[in-house]
């Protein structure tokens, strides 16, 4: 039976303020979701020529019934399908990074907590409409594996694609999603021209080894993804001035 509401939806809030242009629920550094989605990107930071960021905050992303309820019955679709039951899989959905360009603050801090209404603000219009294949390409014209929404386990590489509109901006951003993996086609060289995939399969996973340093995932069906949580990141923050004068009054160190 298709699955019509779980926590992510806008109806099973406690809350009454969410709406068109709020969407986002700060998260408790002590909750369970936020340590999830924090060690996923810590372990998933594979580019050793970057520093690994400092996770600054991460907002869980609240939606309409009507925007989750596609997703949430094509995972029960899955979930029931042939080739996932004859493989015995019971995790089908996995959580994957998505960069994209923030025009606006959306996230910077406490105060920017609503969605903008700017056409060029991927961000915001992922998380008010989630995902499109038909924006496919409209930023990056190479498509490794042909019309598909990308994602990534690699926070690092997910960062390469993360930019900000903003001079403002003095952090990043990444949209952490709900992806339905279910049977996943492997593949380690380039497929360009691909827009669907075999019978029995859901996804398609790029291994590195070949065409890929990086993995990378790939859905063909925009029902098979949607934004979970935006995470809020940068440089990992200094001493602050007020220690660094104690120390320097007192002439010892203060403990951090």
């Amino acid at each position: 039976m298709p699955v019509t509401l779980d926590d992510f939806t806008i109806e099973s809030s406690a809350s009454t303020s969410f709406g068109k242009w709020k969407r986002l629920l700060p998260l408790e550094k002590s909750s369970p979701s936020y340590s999830r989605v924090e060690k996923l990107f810590n372990k998933g930071w594979k580019h050793n020529q970057k520093a690994k960021p400092h996770v600054f905050a991460v907002y869980k992303i609240i939606s309409p019934e009507g925007t989750l309820k596609p997703y949430l019955d094509y995972l029960a679709t899955v979930q029931a399908s042939p080739s996932i039951k004859a493989a015995g899989k019971t995790e089908i959905e996995s959580l994957l990074f998505h960069g994209t360009k923030r025009s606006c603050l959306l996230g910077e801090n406490s105060k920017h907590s609503r969605l903008c209404g700017s056409s060029k603000c991927s961000v915001c219009s992922i998380i008010r409409g989630s995902f499109d294949i038909e924006k496919c390409g409209s930023k990056h014209k190479f498509m490794r594996f042909g019309e598909g929404i990308y994602s990534t386990s690699c926070s690092s590489k997910a960062d390469d694609y993360s930019s900000n509109g903003s001079a403002e901006a003095g952090l990043k951003v990444l949209i952490v999603s709900r992806v339905v993996v279910g049977k996943s086609l492997k593949r380690k060289m380039n497929a360009t021209n691909l827009t669907e995939l075999p019978c029995g399969y859901h996804s398609l996973v790029g291994e590195p080894g070949e065409d890929l340093n990086y993995s990378e995932t790939v859905v063909y069906d925009n029902d098979a993804i949607r934004p979970a949580y935006l995470m809020v990141y940068g440089a990992k923050p200094e001493e602050s001035k007020l220690k660094n004068m104690i120390s320097t009054l007192f002439k010892t160190p203060v403990a951090l």
